[in-house]
């Protein structure tokens, strides 16, 4: 156990000299062991995932899974209770449930993901506790992957030795390593020792070098995180990406502050918690982030919004500014944009033209703001509000009647907006500008009765919090219109998945939670269309310890 897999390969590499290595086909009782869906998918999927730099000393991202075989019977023990004991089950009863003629199809890549879980495919996926992917992105962003299966029970080579029979060939040996191809030119690499060894699939052979390098890097153990997947970001070496949406996420992690980002996930019982992490970067420009007001909340209605956001930030145009920057970032990642004036400039003008004074009368006294919007079909905002939240009422009054008010008649004078007019009111030291039908009637409502404000629920999630957060943001998944309408119907009644971010020091953190998810999931099992073919059923067998 003290000696390290780098030094065991050195060591072996100068007793074998030039003596060939392990072939994936030399351990015994190999052409027998299983040839797991999972393993089939992790290849099918890798080319999709995109990011980091090769050749650097740390991938653009790393994804590390900790006893992933308890994660997926934590998602089966959701199924107890229903006519289906797991996922796998109820799709081949949904399949075999259609009217003659009817071929039911989700599609390859989803129907294999809800193939695979079941009890035996969970625990097959103990082989690869402490498996690690890594995503690079070469100089021209091209994305690059490795995964390294630290101890391989003969799963993983089984199934490359198969795969090796069908399409691929040998390849030239990387150091101790025997390589594989297993497939068509251009297909995934398999490397492979003796027992005890890590088993390394990789995109190419940069990859696969790269990978070798590494197999002493990241390797600790996280107290906090018994089961579940550990994540490790680097914006900057993100920012390389050839995906527009890589580069967004890179440059709004950098504007926040986030040098790297360490991330927890897991589903625990009935919540699935994700925490971020990372150490801020001294950006002179990052947002000034306060704590947000409890009761900044209460005008989120608990009927109507798709999201909402709370922002704690400022006062003053200096702590504005951080944001403003982050927005900037993130617009001119699009490189057709990145000559694009500051959006804190591009406010100030058009500002003026109404006689608005944003750096005297606005950004002063600007001590936060909360948002909610609800969607249409189509996805497009149809409704929401906006809170200006002030520094005290006389400062509200003056928002309302030296910002808000002149924007608003400049709107209504423009022609702006006819069929959804804008409607403003104050509420003690906020400013509500409400935009679609009852909106602002809506949170007016939801303030003057608790039972119809969804501040109640978004608060529930800060009384293990250290403190008050900085920012708070919510999404009812089953108002979101991208879902399919059966999801969406089981997803009725399920609490919002929130976020909420903190800034502790030198360090950002950022934790989500979506809780309460037996329910939905019962729920849609209930309304499936399909006749089980056998009773209800308790996942019985758990994860290996």
């Amino acid at each position: 156990m003290g000696t390290s897999c780098q030094s065991r390969l050195r060591d072996r590499q100068r007793t074998q000299g030039s003596q060939s290595v392990l072939s994936l086909t030399s351990r015994p009782g190999l052409g027998q062991a299983s040839l797991p869906i999972g393993l089939l998918l992790l290849l099918w999927l890798m080319p999709l995932l995109r990011t980091s730099r090769a050749e650097s000393p740390a991938p653009a991202v790393e994804i590390r899974a900790i006893r992933p075989d308890a994660q997926v019977f934590a998602l089966l023990s959701l199924f107890e209770g229903t006519p289906w004991p797991h996922p796998a089950a109820a799709l081949a009863d949904w399949k075999q449930s259609g009217d003659p003629g009817e071929d039911r199809s989700l599609g390859k890549t989803l129907e294999a993901i809800l193939a695979a879980l079941n009890p035996l495919m969970a625990q097959e996926l103990a082989t690869f506790d402490g498996t690690r992917i890594l995503l690079d992105l070469d100089p021209e962003g091209r994305p690059h992957w490795a995964a390294i299966v630290p101890e391989d029970d003969g799963t993983v080579t089984a199934l490359a030795t198969a795969l090796v029979l069908t399409d691929g060939r040998r390849e030239a040996p990387e150091g101790p390593f025997v390589v594989d191809r297993i497939g068509p030119i251009g297909a995934p690499l398999v490397a492979s020792a003796e027992p005890g060894f890590p088993v390394i699939l990789a995109s190419d052979r940069v990859s696969l070098r790269s990978a070798i390098n590494r197999l002493d890097v990241g390797q600790g153990v996280d107290p906090r995180l018994d089961s579940g997947w550990l994540v490790r970001v680097d914006p900057k070496a993100l920012a390389a990406s050839e995906s527009l949406l890589g580069r967004r996420i890179a440059a709004a992690a950098v504007g926040l502050g986030y040098r790297t980002i360490e991330a927890r996930a897991a589903l625990v019982g009935e919540c699935l918690e994700v925490v971020l992490e990372g150490p801020s970067l001294p950006i002179p420009t990052g947002p000034g982030w306060g704590s947000v007001d409890p009761e900044w909340l209460d005008l989120v209605p608990s009927d109507r919004p798709a999201m909402a956001v709370s922002l704690a930030i400022g006062p003053g145009g200096d702590s504005w500014a951080g944001l403003l920057e982050v927005i900037d970032r993130v617009e001119r990642a699009d490189p057709m944009r990145g000559d694009t004036v500051a959006l804190r400039q591009r406010l100030g003008l058009l500002a003026l033209v109404r006689g608005i004074r944003l750096e005297l009368d606005f950004w002063p006294n600007l001590a936060g703001m909360t948002a909610w919007a609800s969607l249409d079909e189509a996805g497009f905002p149809d409704g929401g509000l906006l809170a200006l939240h002030a520094t005290d009422d006389q400062a509200a009054e003056l928002l309302r009647d030296r910002v808000v008010r002149r924007l608003v008649e400049g709107l209504a004078t423009a022609g702006v907006m006819e069929d959804r007019p804008l409607k403003m009111a104050r509420v003690g030291a906020s400013v509500l500008i409400g935009w679609g039908t009852d909106a602002l009637t809506a949170s007016l409502v939801a303030i003057a009765d608790p039972g119809q404000s969804a501040g109640p629920a978004l608060r529930t999630h800060w009384l293990d919090a250290p403190e008050v957060p900085s920012r708070v943001l919510a999404a009812w998944p089953g108002r979101l219109p991208w879902t399919d309408p059966a999801i969406r119907e089981a997803l009725g009644n399920a609490p919002p998945v929130i976020t909420l971010g903190w800034t502790e020091g030198e360090a950002l953190r950022d934790r989500l939670r979506w809780e309460g998810l037996r329910g939905p999931v019962q729920q849609f099992l209930d309304q499936l269309p399909a006749e089980p073919t056998d009773g209800p059923l308790v996942v019985t067998e758990g994860p290996s310890s």
